[in-house]
């Protein structure tokens, strides 16, 4: 739209956050769709956001407290409960959010996608918090599901209420209250944060430093937290939280490009080496590699199995490591990556494998103090570790089923077969251990034919 106000903002300052960037798909489809003879291009989003502030409310309040309820369709009642008007929605810039779905007879209501219902809640969240403590005892019922004792609880909050999903739309939270701080959100608020809670970043900083001092972090909580100090992108923030991670384990968690971007983001703050940086089986690809690439030397165990990086992949793990010597252990994908037996296993696993060998034994030719760890064979730990795995798969349904750790097992029993055989003592038995179960579980969990 050329010279539009909008337009030319995001020309000179690109979203950098997933919350920016869908507060400017909010932005542009107010515009185009809702103020037509109110307002021209040149109209600041303060203008904008005031002239529809009142349905926003509703819609986020809607969305909200359906979100809560993992309730995602809507019939007439519920929208006229909270002052939505259907026959309002289809003639507003509403009808580019909340869409119509034929169920039978009844016209049914429903956001046109779940993130957008998330990003409106948090735009609503972030509007109504004001104080810091409320603020802080928000986050601790949507990530922790945890009520403080007091006879009174913060806006938004009530006891009943579900916290379980809430993961998106809690990063989103993060990333409007920071654009309220920064002032984004003029026209929705008559007051700036920093008028109730100037010390709100380092109230924030602190509260996440506590969750990652004081609680056992699951894998996937660990990654939203990274997510949401992202998107309050504040940097004393950050950097007391960065404080506190000593090591950061992602094993089988499939990481997309941006759950790289959260990695990198917040890692790249932790004034020391990390004890072990654990992306075994997450799927990273190239792609991702290329977000972690300044990172990746920032430990001192880094374990990289069963990434499928491609010789792409290996010239920036290459590139990564080559000249930074503070990794002392590397573990790469488990298809005997040694000068023996490399003709077998091009064979074996084809030319994209043998430019990756071909590229890490050059790693090791620069870096002959770093301890390549290619195989089962090498490591006595790795084996029970994925000893371990195994016996973890068969008590959780939903791991087993995800494609994803199926391809892995089939990749890690790959692995035994091309390398397996030269393990002796111990190893060797572990190995084979290991193979016997691997090969029962997946006959266990195979389709009845």
């Amino acid at each position: 739209h050329g010279t539009s106000y909008i337009g030319q903002s995001l020309a000179h300052n690109p979203p950098k956050t997933v919350s920016e960037v869908y507060y400017c798909y909010l932005l542009t489809t107010i515009k185009h769709h809702a103020l037509k003879d109110k307002a021209d291009r040149s109209t600041p989003p303060a203008e904008i956001l005031s002239l529809v502030k009142e349905q926003m409310m509703k819609l986020g309040r809607l969305a909200y407290e359906n979100l809560l309820k993992s309730k995602i369709m809507f019939d007439k009642e519920d929208l006229k409960k909270f002052g939505l008007e259907p026959q309002y929605i289809h003639a507003t810039f509403l009808s580019q959010i909340l869409v119509p779905i034929k169920e039978e007879k009844v016209e049914m209501f429903s956001f046109f996608h779940l993130t957008l219902q998330e990003h409106l809640a948090a735009v609503y969240s972030a509007v109504s918090l004001h104080k810091k403590e409320d603020i802080l005892q928000a986050l601790d019922f949507w990530c922790f599901g945890e009520l403080h004792s007091g006879p009174e609880l913060p806006p938004l909050i009530s006891r009943g209420q579900q916290h379980k999903g809430l993961q998106m739309f809690v990063r989103f939270v993060m990333g409007l209250i920071r654009a309220r701080m920064e002032g984004q959100l003029e026209g929705l608020v008559e007051t700036s944060l920093h008028e109730y809670s100037k010390d709100l970043p380092t109230q924030l900083g602190l509260w996440f430093q506590s969750q990652f001092r004081n609680r056992k972090l699951s894998h996937q909580t660990m990654l939203n937290l990274l997510h949401c100090l992202m998107e309050l992108h504040q940097h004393e923030a950050t950097s007391r939280t960065a404080l506190e991670i000593k090591e950061l384990n992602l094993f089988k968690m499939k990481l997309s490009t941006v759950d790289c971007a959260a990695v990198h983001y917040v890692l790249q703050f932790c004034p020391h080496m990390l004890e072990e940086l654990n992306l075994g089986y997450s799927n990273i690809g190239s792609r991702g590699l290329s977000r972690l690439g300044p990172i990746l030397h920032r430990c001192k165990l880094l374990f990289m199995c069963g990434n499928n990086l491609g010789p792409d992949g290996a010239m920036l793990l290459w590139a990564a490591l080559e000249h930074n010597a503070t990794v002392e252990e590397l573990y790469v994908d488990i298809t005997g990556i040694t000068e023996e037996g490399t003709e077998n296993i091009v064979d074996c696993l084809g030319k994209n494998t043998a430019l990756k060998i071909l590229t890490l034994k050059e790693l090791q030719h620069h870096r002959p103090d770093l301890r390549i760890i290619g195989n089962f064979a090498d490591d006595l730990g790795l084996l029970q570790a994925y000893l371990d795995w195994v016996e973890e798969l068969r008590g959780d349904a939903n791991q087993m089923e995800s494609v994803k750790n199926v391809d892995a097992l089939h990749s890690v029993l790959r692995g035994l077969q091309v390398t397996g055989t030269d393990a002796k003592g111990e190893n060797a038995t572990k190995a084979k251990e290991l193979e016997d179960q691997i090969l029962q579980l997946l006959e266990e969990t195979s389709p009845i034919k």
